[in-house]
């Protein structure tokens, strides 16, 4: 459509400047300064005296979600633009079906006019055919530079670099050699105060509250301190995803995690999550801020969530309880009718009123309170009486029950990738007789869902066994971690939260005996690092199963 010269003397001038992080290693003639010249002498030589300009500086050309490109939309859309302006038809964008779009209908449905100096495109002279080839090459070209990008990015993450452009809260760059991280002690005491919150049983959100009411810089707040840019309205209101986000992340152990997230192509910019095994670790990479072993517990934990009844009380041991028999977890239960806490106790999930699948396994609190606080004073007691006949004998039941362990995942592990191979031939032999007319399409669809259902199983079942045979072929004995905590505690006369998170992995809850007329229960505790202490002597039998009236 040939626009009126009338309108376009009289109209408004739209000048588009875009300069991408690509497009600035090319040479300064993108720059957008340069660009600016070239459109201000291009739209006066036109007659366009009334212009305005609309800027993209380090946005790709790519996606058309650009803040100026999206202003100067709006403009048009409004009837404010009359001409648009670009260097070339690069800097409008790479996406040729959009770039097709906006010269075919959008400028020609406002009745604006197109000029693109450097490619020889003006609309008001007629339709440029080479203008079609020119923005397949542009689009073609980002995809060849993106290419070349993440080419370069997976050497670099298969070597074991850093490839996030920037460091994670508590780390900044080594001065000396940018591509190392070096620990921010400032921001890492906030980093380790956070996890030892969570150690002490405070979820995301408790600890947000926690550091706003301590008036601790937010992390975006410390970032634009140490750079020097704007400060935000809200210095110091964390919020719970910022403090699960740092308990999430793996590299304050000292390690680099890479390819953790990925995109599907280069217009569907959406991070992916990354499955597990395609992600690369590389350890001791830089100084570690939280111990590998508190990072973790605080995993653990963070699995367990501990949820307070409906009274709004909570329970040190929430989260810690399994039943002995059907291994579900056993929930915290309060009494109003009490004005102390004395009926506050624990019972299997899996009960219902002698209706669901298992025995009531029913402990009051106190009772519990007594039973761990016994174990662990006696069980450390004896660590520290006999502490290298501990420490053998210890690693020699570690290596035998993890090894016979070890062994039976192995084996469940051959067992599912057998059957994931068994199903990829069913379903190539029904997909086959559903060509040959032996199967109807309908039955053919309900059998591969199925089949593929299965497959999805089995296949995420193959994979926790994997990391889990992986992971636990190089734990052979963590009696060093346990001996550290055994030292750290030396006198305990009460329990907390945040000694059980440290000291404590599980502990097993036996369905009630009666002895003598009476009520008991049996419970198990497995340390972290170690699990179940199995002694010989009578200090530490005693402490190990316990027996106490419910």
């Amino acid at each position: 459509m040939k626009q009126s010269s009338k309108k376009h003397e009289l109209g408004t001038a739209a000048l588009y400047c875009r300069l991408s992080r690509d497009d600035n290693m090319d040479s300064e003639s993108n720059s957008i300064q340069n660009q600016r010249k070239i459109l201000q002498k291009a739209a006066k030589d036109k007659g366009y005296t009334d212009t305005v300009f609309f800027v993209d500086d380090g946005i790709t050309g790519t996606t058309m979600k650009r803040p100026g490109f999206q202003k100067m939309l709006t403009a048009i859309e409004a009837g404010y633009i009359s001409a648009v302006f670009v260097k070339d038809l690069s800097r409008l964008g790479r996406e040729y079906s959009y770039m097709g779009r906006l010269q075919d209908f959008i400028f020609p449905a406002y009745d604006v006019r197109f000029i693109a100096i450097n490619d020889d495109v003006d609309s008001a002279k007629g339709e440029n055919d080479f203008a079609v080839f020119k923005n397949v090459f542009n689009d073609y070209y980002a995809k060849d530079t993106s290419k070349k990008i993440r080419a370069v990015v997976k050497m670099r993450g298969e070597a074991g670099e850093h490839i996030a452009s920037n460091p994670p809260y508590g780390y900044v760059k080594d001065p000396q050699d940018k591509r190392k991280w070096v620990v921010d002690e400032e921001a890492a005491r906030v980093v380790r105060r956070i996890f030892n919150l969570c150690i002490a049983g405070k979820g995301p959100m408790q600890i947000a509250k926690i550091l706003t009411a301590d008036k601790v810089l937010t992390v975006t707040a410390y970032h634009a301190r140490q750079k020097g840019w704007t400060m935000p309205e809200n210095l110091y209101q964390w919020c719970a995803k910022s403090v699960a986000g740092i308990l999430e992340r793996r590299k304050y152990t000292g390690c680099t995690v890479n390819f953790k997230t990925y995109t599907k192509s280069l217009k569907f910019k959406k991070r992916m999550e990354n499955p597990v095994e395609n992600q690369r670790v590389f350890e001791n990479t830089q100084p570690a801020i939280i111990e590998k072993g508190q990072w973790e517990r605080v995993q653990e934990l963070r699995k367990n969530k501990r949820r307070p009844t409906k009274t709004g009380r909570t329970s040190i041991f929430s989260g810690l309880l399994y039943c002995a028999d059907c291994g579900a977890k056993l929930y915290f239960c309060t009494c109003n009718t009490y004005k102390d806490d004395s009926q506050n106790h624990f019972v299997c999930s899996n009960y219902k009123s002698n209706t669901g699948s298992c025995q009531i396994h029913f402990i009051r609190e106190q009772v519990l309170y007594r039973l761990v606080l016994s174990c662990i004073q006696r069980t450390l007691a004896y660590v520290r009486m006999f502490w290298e006949d501990f420490t053998q004998e210890m690693l020699a039941q570690d290596e035998a029950s993890r090894r016979a362990e070890l062994e039976q995942k192995r084996r469940a592990l051959t067992g599912a990738r057998r059957r994931m191979e068994d199903l990829d031939k069913i379903i190539q032999h029904i997909y086959e007789d559903n060509v040959l007319g032996k199967l109807t399409d309908a039955r053919y669809l309900k059998l591969s869902q199925e089949y593929e259902k299965e497959q999805a199983e089995i296949s995420r079942l193959a994979t926790a066994l994997e990391q889990e045979v992986v992971s636990e072929a190089g734990q052979i004995a963590d009696v060093g971690r346990f001996l550290e905590l055994v030292d750290r505690y030396m006198e305990i006369q009460e329990l907390d939260a945040a000694l059980l998170n440290e000291m404590v992995s599980k502990i097993v809850v036996h369905s009630p005996e009666r002895i003598n007329g009476r009520k008991h229960v049996t419970i198990e505790v497995y340390f972290t690092y170690v699990g179940k202490i199995l002694v010989p002597l009578q200090i530490g039998r005693d402490a190990l199963d316990q027996a106490e009236p419910a």
